[in-house]
């Protein structure tokens, strides 16, 4: 999996929605150097103003969430992002997180780079 797109096209943009899972590290004995994860949004439900998340964390690292409330597309004027740390989204290597969001991006930053296993989102 790639790791962070600093300006995605519109054909590079994920969201998730209920009953998807993305792999943000796929393999990391093979998606080598991820520090920081491919951003994704959190796709709205009409009716409903939170999502939660279940990211499962099976590299060899600690991997902590960041958001941001919008992603600048390539060619926009706009500046891009500032993602913040989510306060209590830090996974453990080899853990589970179920996490509460109302909308906006997210990625996940990795220090040192993992060097097996996989980050995968759930909703």
């Amino acid at each position: 999996m790639p790791s962070y797109i600093s300006k995605p096209q519109s054909s590079q943009v994920s969201a998730i929605y209920p009953g998807n899972s993305i792999a943000l590290v796929n393999d990391a004995s093979t998606d080598t150097g991820i520090t920081k994860t491919l951003q994704l949004a959190i796709g709205p439900v009409p009716g409903n103003s939170t999502a939660t998340l279940s990211i499962y964390n099976s590299t060899n690292q600690q991997a902590t969430g960041n958001w941001a409330a919008t992603e600048t597309l390539y060619g926009s004027s706009a500046s891009s992002p500032t993602y913040e740390p989510l306060n209590g989204c830090i996974i453990p290597a080899g853990a589970t997180l179920p996490y509460n969001l109302s909308g906006g991006w997210i990625c996940f930053t990795f220090s040192p780079a993992p060097t097996n296993g996989s980050l995968i989102v759930s909703r």
